[in-house]
């Protein structure tokens, strides 16, 4: 069983309702947020949870969102924050390597716990700097 098949089996019986998108990405509503899971072509055991628009950027706040990602990037050392491509929203990641199907599943389950609060604590470091 390759990663994306040992993944998708892994959020059934997790008791979600994993989907694959046009891209081969798997997908599933988590904590009322859509959550995907990427992997790569080479079925390398390396697995992406990313969790898209966490924030939506207001105009002339780029350079504040962006330090905030830097800090949150730098200070959570397995988790990315980041502005994606359109500068429109900030979306985050928790990215691993696993080597057997157990590991990955530990992993698994914790990268959706760290997804789960990552909204807050972006929005705590921008309270925190907007309250200065």
């Amino acid at each position: 069983m390759n990663t994306k098949e040992l993944l998708m089996s892994l959020i059934t019986k997790m008791g979600y309702r994993p989907e694959l998108d046009d891209d081969g990405d798997i997908n599933f509503c988590f904590q009322m947020k859509q959550v995907y899971v990427l992997t790569t072509d080479d079925d390398t055991k390396y697995v992406s949870v990313l969790l898209p628009k966490v924030y939506a950027i207001e105009e002339g706040q780029e350079a504040m969102i962006l330090g905030i990602c830097n800090k949150m990037s730098r200070e959570m050392r397995v988790v990315k924050t980041f502005i994606d491509e359109t500068m429109k929203y900030v979306s985050c990641s928790y990215e691993f390597f696993y080597n057997e199907e157990d590991e990955l599943e530990h992993q698994l389950e914790c990268a959706l716990n760290v997804c789960a609060v990552l909204r807050s604590f972006f929005k705590r470091e921008l309270n925190s700097l907007t309250e200065e």
